[in-house]
């Protein structure tokens, strides 16, 4: 009976714990496809935009951290003229 127990209780324990690496890899997916397409925005921004944004690494960060959000507050930020 106790063996019975155990099993069912490490059961569970594997379920949960692959649950949680699943939701986790997702949104860590997720996180990384936003910081890709928001570092490539800054680069093909650089294409059409005169003066370009300079690329440094407080640009590059914005972007890498905040992903497509961060590209556009520093393209409003670069045409308005505040900075970058």
């Amino acid at each position: 009976m106790e063996w019975i127990v155990l099993i069912v209780v490490v059961g569970i324990a594997l379920l949960a714990v692959f649950a949680l690496f699943a939701r986790t890899t997702a949104l860590l997916v997720g996180l990384a496809v936003n910081a890709i397409v928001g570092l490539i925005l800054l680069f093909l921004t650089n294409l059409v935009v005169s003066p370009p944004i300079p690329i440094n690494l407080l640009t590059i960060l914005i972007c890498a951290i905040s992903g497509v959000v961060g590209w556009l507050i520093i393209l409003v930020f670069h045409l308005l003229r505040i900075a970058f």
